[in-house]
Order: structure tokens, then C-alpha cells, then sequence
């Protein structure tokens, strides 16, 4: 019955996503490249809170951070969120400077060979690209280990048929079908949280997590002993806090489905405030309850369960087996994966549709025949992404994401300095991404400690560059001139900008 479950959910899904995309693309038809990767820039901020919300709930937000509460005890639920919080403090007075020096800027790629050159926005533009394929993998792997886990559904099916479906629905409908979607999932992922954890608090009860979580700290023999399990300032949590901000800095500020959304924003005021509500009063929330509640629950069980990123799934098929408890948590996976992989898509269409095709494959190409390049991209990378996927199983999704900050990070402390300062030239940039990636894996590799490995050859791709950069800036003569780039044109019509 739970095989049949699985399936069902599947295919309605499928169909019901699908059916969106039609729909939306039919009552919106796409006009143009702009209308496709920017959604007509005119979108009100409460439906870019929303999408923001749910595409930064990654399958990992609910899965790894229960994995990180199981790990760390009650800190690590909270570590995940305010490391992964952060660098949203970053990124959200980078796009409005961006915006204000660039007003017909649509990809983080294009300012970047505006202030850096050619040679620089390729880089970045490869940086990109593996942002968003490693972001969708990791979507595909969450939920491949969800319905294989609660529905003994085969990981390879599982991984594969949601990467299709959001494939199929992105390449139809653009940015403005995935934003449509996430405004929808919105509501059902918030409504299942709020029905699901106090139908586990009902079941465990307070007392009972609480004192599992007692004799995880204290019983030796505990498969998850850790006696700092009840340490709310847990060294090994602040630094899993340190090396989330790191792993998110990269995801964050080199994921064009960010950028995308806030083109989309009608205005600066409104995109300040969709983003401080999407991330902060909207998306902090999640980690917490799910590392706190789901991991937390999980380790006052005191069982070995195996993988541990399989955490809040087994805790939902142990309460309820097969029944509405497990389907409602299987559902919300499924949302969260979705709408992350819908943003990414969608910023991988703007990076190859507008930085890619009209300047190394067809220089005269029309609007049409550019988006429906960006359509054929979307197709290739889904079929990388289930192939990379399905050769990942059984790998944990908490560790997946700390050891891509060490290979996505490195790009970020030129790109913020660039923005900001006149000093920082293309020779600078470069060494800077080039030394704090070849340290952040040296570190990992070489690091003879395996309890800090990761966490220093974080600390050394993001932190390096940064110190390469203002090395650099010191020693440089060379002054960028910001005014330029208000008077930048694209390839492509851009009909609304903001004055």
C-alpha cells in the first residue's frame, strides 16, 4: 500500500505541476527573453517573499537540519539557521547596489564582465552553473532518500520523476511559472508544518524528548552519544554555524534564481522587504523546529538508524507508517524540492540565455530562437543532474553540503568588494578565487585533524580570498568607474526598469 502511496503522489503531482506551467504560460504568453528570465520585472513583493521563502526550504532544510539536531544536540538545528541566514545579509544590499548602479542588469554574470572583464564573468559563470546543478542534485538526492525510505519506492525513480516534472515545468513557463508555483507550495509546506510537528510533540511528548536527548549526553553506550547534546553553545554547533554561513555565502550569492526574483521585484523598497521577510520571519523558523522537534525526537530514540540525513523520515514512518502523518511530511519534501529546483532552473535559463548563446554560438540569433535555447539547456542539465543524483546514493546530505562551501565559496569575497570598491581589478579577483580554492581543498584534504578538516578548508575558501582581495585593493592604482554602467544595454529588450 505504501508503494502505491508513493506513486500516487507522484503522478498527481506531476500532472498538477505540469498542468501550472500550461496554464500559466497560456495566460501569460512570453514576449519576450526579458518577459522569461526577468517575469516582466514588475511582480509585487509578496509573491517574491513567498518564492523566496520556499526556494531557500531546500529538501536539506528539512532533512539536514534534522541531520544536524541529531548530530549536535538542541544547538544544531538553531547553527543551521543563523548560518544559513546570513549571508542574506549580504546578498540583499548587493542586488539593491547592483540595481541602483545597473538598472538594466539581469544576471550576476553580466555585472561581472562590466566590472571585471570577459575573462573574470567566465569564471563566474562556471561558478554559477555548479551552484545550481549541486543545489539541484542535492534536491533530487532528498528526495530520492524520502520516498525510497517511506515508501520503499526505488531511489533511482524517485530522484528522477520530480527533476523531470520541474524540467518540463520551468522550460515551459519561465521564472514567472516557477514564482506562481512557489506562492502556491508556500501555503501547503507552512500548513503541513504546522499539522505535523505537534502530531509528533502529541506522540513523543516534551518530557520524552527531553530526556532521550539526557541520555544521549550521558549514556556512553547511546549510539548517538554526545555530551554536548543539551548545550545550547556547543563548540562542534557554532563551528557547524561557521561553516554553514560559509556553505551559504556560496549558494547565495552565486545562485542567478536569486538575482532573477529580484529583477522581478517591481522596486527597490519592495524587494528590501520581500527578502528580510522571505528569509528571516519566514524561513528561520523551519531549521529550527526541524532540527529542534524532528532531530531532536529522532535521537531521544536512542536507535541506530543508519543514515542519518534518513533521520526525519524515520521518525514520521515509525509514528505513523504509512499513514496521513508520513504522506504529509513525504509531501512537504516533495514542495520544498520542487520549488528549489524550480528557481534553479530558472536561473540557469537567464545565465545561458542571456550570457551565453547570442555571444559564443549565434550572434544574430532573435529573442525567440535565444529562448528557445534556454528551453534545450533546462532539458540537458535535468538529465545531468538525475545521472550525478542516482550515482549518489546513500551519501549524506549534511555532509554534501558542507563540502560544497568549500568549492563554491571561494568567488564571493571579490565579487562583494568588487561591487562596493573602486580598487579591486581583474588580475586581483582571479588570485583571490584561484588561492582560496586551491586552500579550502588542501585544507580539507591535508588538515590532519578529521573532526576540523572541513570546517578549516571552509574558513580558508571563503576567508583567503578575502584577505587576497584587500591585499590587492591596497596595491592597486586602478579605479573602476560605476557611473558606466547606468548606461549598459543588453542583447535583449528590457521594457521596464526601475528610474
Amino acid at each position: 500500500m505504501g508503494n502505491f502511496t508513493g506513486y500516487i503522489i507522484l503522478v498527481v503531482f506531476a500532472i498538477l505541476f505540469i498542468g501550472i506551467s500550461f496554464i500559466v504560460s497560456k495566460k501569460f504568453p512570453i514576449e519576450g527573453v526579458d518577459d522569461f528570465v526577468a517575469a516582466g520585472r514588475g511582480i509585487p513583493a509578496a509573491l517574491i517573499s513567498a518564492s523566496v521563502m520556499v526556494s531557500w526550504v531546500w529538501a536539506t532544510t528539512l532533512m539536514a537540519s534534522a541531520e544536524a539536531g541529531m548530530s549536535y544536540g538542541i544547538s544544531g538545528g538553531v547553527s543551521y539557521a543563523w548560518g544559513n541566514a546570513l549571508p542574506f545579509f549580504v546578498l540583499i544590499p548587493l542586488i539593491l547596489h547592483i540595481r541602483k548602479k545597473m538598472p538594466k542588469c539581469t544576471t550576476f554574470t553580466e555585472f561581472i564582465e562590466q566590472r571585471f572583464g570577459s575573462t573574470t564573468s567566465k569564471i563566474f559563470f562556471i561558478f554559477g552553473i555548479g551552484v545550481t546543478m549541486y543545489i539541484l542534485i542535492e534536491q533530487a538526492v532528498g528526495i530520492g532518500i524520502v520516498f525510497n525510505s517511506m515508501f520503499d519506492i526505488p531511489y533511482e525513480i524517485a530522484c528522477a520523476v520530480p527533476i523531470i516534472v520541474v524540467t518540463i515545468y520551468i522550460a515551459k513557463a519561465g521564472l514567472r511559472g516557477s514564482i506562481f508555483n512557489d506562492v502556491i507550495q508556500f501555503f501547503i509546506i507552512s500548513i503541513i508544518l504546522i499539522i505535523t510537528v505537534p502530531l509528533v510533540l502529541k506522540t513523543l511528548g516534551f518530557d520524552g524528548i527531553y530526556q532521550g536527548l539526557v541520555n544521549a549526553s550521558t549514556d556512553p553506550s547511546n549510539p548517538y552519544y554526545n555530551e554536548d547534546a543539551l548545550n545550547f553553545f556547543s563548540g562542534a554547533g557554532f563551528r557547524y554555524g561557521m561553516i554553514a554561513v560559509v556553505v551559504a555565502t556560496g549558494q547565495v550569492l552565486l545562485d542567478q534564481g536569486y538575482y532573477s526574483k529580484a529583477i522581478a521585484c517591481g522596486n527597490s523598497k519592495s524587494l528590501f522587504r520581500a527578502y528580510i521577510i522571505g528569509t528571516v520571519f519566514a524561513w528561520m523558523p523551519v531549521p529550527i523546529i526541524c532540527g529542534s522537534i524532528f532531530g531532536g525526537a529522532t535521537l531521544s530514540l536512542g536507535k541506530d538508524i543508519g543514515l542519518a540525513s534518513e533521520a526525519a523520515p524515520y521518525l514520521m514512518k515509525l509514528i505513523y507508517g504509512g499513514g496521513l502523518g508520513a504522506v504529509m511530511f513525504v509531501l512537504m519534501v516533495f514542495m520544498a524540492a520542487m520549488t528549489t529546483g524550480g528557481g534553479c532552473f530558472a536561473g540557469i535559463q537567464a545565465l545561458f540565455t542571456t550570457d551565453f548563446y547570442k555571444k559564443y554560438i549565434n550572434k544574430t540569433a532573435n529573442e525567440f530562437q535565444t529562448i528557445n535555447f534556454g528551453r534545450k539547456v533546462t532539458f540537458i542539465i535535468g538529465v545531468i543532474v538525475i545521472i550525478v543524483a542516482i550515482l549518489l546514493k546513500g551519501k549524506s546530505l549534511l555532509m554534501l553540503d558542507i563540502l560544497s562551501g568549500i568549492f563554491f565559496a571561494a568567488p564571493a569575497g571579490c565579487f562583494v568588494a568588487g561591487a562596493f570598491s573602486k580598487k579591486v581589478n581583474s588580475k586581483t579577483a582571479i588570485a583571490s578565487i584561484v588561492l582560496g580554492l586551491g586552500s579550502g581543498i588542501a585544507a580539507w584534504q591535508l588538515w590532519p585533524n578529521p573532526d576540523m578538516n572541513t570546517f578549516v578548508g571552509n574558513m580558508c575558501s571563503l576567508l583567503v580570498p578575502v584577505i587576497v582581495v584587500l591585499i590587492g585593493s591596497f596595491l592597486s592604482k586602478d579605479e573602476f568607474d560605476f557611473d558606466k554602467l547606468k548606461d549598459y544595454e543588453p542583447d535583449h529588450e528590457v521594457k521596464t526598469v526601475e528610474g
